[in-house]
């Protein structure tokens, strides 16, 4: 075994991986928002397993340590992360496993290569910190995005996935420690890689599983919208179809009441001439459709969201510009309107009645463009693709369907949230 005699040099890599394996896990966990409490708990897990870990190795040896690491080091360790990770349990189980699958087959790697190309001190824990630092790396910058979008919208099956991660690593610490240590077993390389091969295909087999149940979630999901969408639309049309006959009937009451008032006129009854006139103005309250723009579906789609805005007691502010012709398919750009209003609705809602408001503007030269901003509170992150990020399952599908329209037409989007306002732009 390398540098088994080496207290300092195995200190040094179990320091390196206490922390290495800490940063992967936090890096792909959502934790919960007290900050002090998080690093307090990390603190403290952090000093407990480095003095525990430095004692064992002094009274017991380091292969009685590293037997003894699932209970005394690991198995505390995942339950000291969900103390402070905002997660469920069996999805925290894998990620958490996995990350310590993956810090297993790093340090083993690490070790096998110093051992085959005679590494030394100087060089292997340069190795192993370099090791550790790419894939907090990747997994803040690739895996973290994929994970928690997947987690929000896959919340089922993470029980039987965390078996998975479990099992591989009893299996390689078995492996590895058992009968002698894995430097001392000539088979263990070949073990190693074949494991390691399995593993891979296991994970994408996993990745694949996740990556349809999360398009099957977010069609269906996208499918529920589009309806309720689709049957705003048309209840709206209706109510401007039933609002348009009932203006022309009125318009022909007025006509056939014009002609009334003219023959009583030439009667000179003017007492029969202002109580008809009163009559007939109690009759005749109809008002009028509201025409935001001449397509019918987009108007059809503005009147329902915004009425039902102020119905909510929700103040509008708009300035409405539209072309004749508008620059896209009408019904694509009614449900990226209805997308963007549903959530401004809905974040006004949460909202007291006096801080209501939305504020909505469209113009068309030189380019189209539209803004949608409304009164929001409380602290908003964005993701690196510039959506707003929320932590409740089936939230946020508004917002991807709005960045895929403007990926489908090349347009300029962004989500901005500042001094009390959260706002959007597109621009095509």
């Amino acid at each position: 075994m390398i540098f088994d005699n080496d207290t300092a040099y195995q200190a040094y890599r179990i320091l390196v991986s206490i922390f290495g394996t800490l940063g992967m896990v936090v890096s792909v966990s959502r934790l919960k928002e007290t900050k002090r409490k998080n690093l307090l708990i990390i603190g403290g897990y952090a000093v407990y397993a480095i003095v525990f870990s430095v004692l064992c190795i002094r009274f017991l040896g380091f292969l009685s340590f590293l037997r003894g690491a699932i209970f005394t080091i690991s198995i505390p360790g995942v339950v000291i992360t969900f103390l402070i990770a905002d997660e469920s349990l069996s999805r925290h189980i894998f990620f958490c496993l996995t990350q310590l699958l993956i810090s297993l087959y790093l340090i083993v790697g690490v070790t096998q290569l110093s051992s085959l190309f005679g590494g030394g001190p100087a060089t292997d824990p340069l190795l192993l910190f370099a090791a550790y630092l790419a894939v907090i790396l990747l997994d803040v910058f690739l895996l973290r995005p994929v994970f928690l979008t997947v987690a929000d919208t896959v919340t089922g099956g993470w029980g039987i996935l965390a078996m998975i991660p479990c099992s591989f690593f009893v299996l390689t610490m078995v492996q590895a420690l058992y009968p002698a240590h894995y430097t001392q077993n000539a088979s263990f390389p070949t073990l190693f890689v074949l494991s390691g091969a399995v593993l891979l295909i296991i994970y994408y087999a996993i990745f694949q599983y996740l990556w349809l149940q999360y398009r099957y979630r977010m069609e269906e999901q996208d499918r529920d919208l589009l309806r309720l969408q689709i049957g705003n639309i048309r209840k709206q049309a209706k109510d401007n179809e039933r609002k348009a006959r009932e203006l022309r009937d009125a318009r022909r009451d007025v006509r056939q009441m014009l002609s009334d008032i003219a023959g009583l006129a030439r009667e000179g009854n003017a007492e029969a001439i202002l109580a008809y006139i009163k009559e007939a103005s109690m009759r005749i309250d109809i008002a009028a459709p509201v025409q935001y723009c001449n397509d019918p579906i987009l108007n059809a789609t503005l009147a329902a969201y915004l009425g039902r805005a102020k119905r909510s007691g929700i103040a509008v502010e708009e300035r409405l510009s539209f072309p004749e012709t508008l620059p896209v398919d009408s019904a694509e750009l009614a449900i990226c309107f209805s997308n963007a209003l549903e959530n401004a609705i809905n974040a006004c809602e949460r909202l007291p009645e006096d801080q209501r408001k939305i504020v909505i503007r469209c113009i068309h030269e030189p380019q189209f463009m539209f803004e949608i901003k409304n009164a929001c509170r409380g602290r908003i992150s964005f993701g690196r693709n510039g959506l707003p990020q929320s932590r409740k399952p089936g939230h946020g599908i508004g917002t991807r369907s709005i960045m895929a329209f403007c990926e489908k037409h090349n347009a300029f989007y962004s989500f901005s949230a500042e001094d009390g306002w959260f706002k959007l732009v597109i621009a095509l």
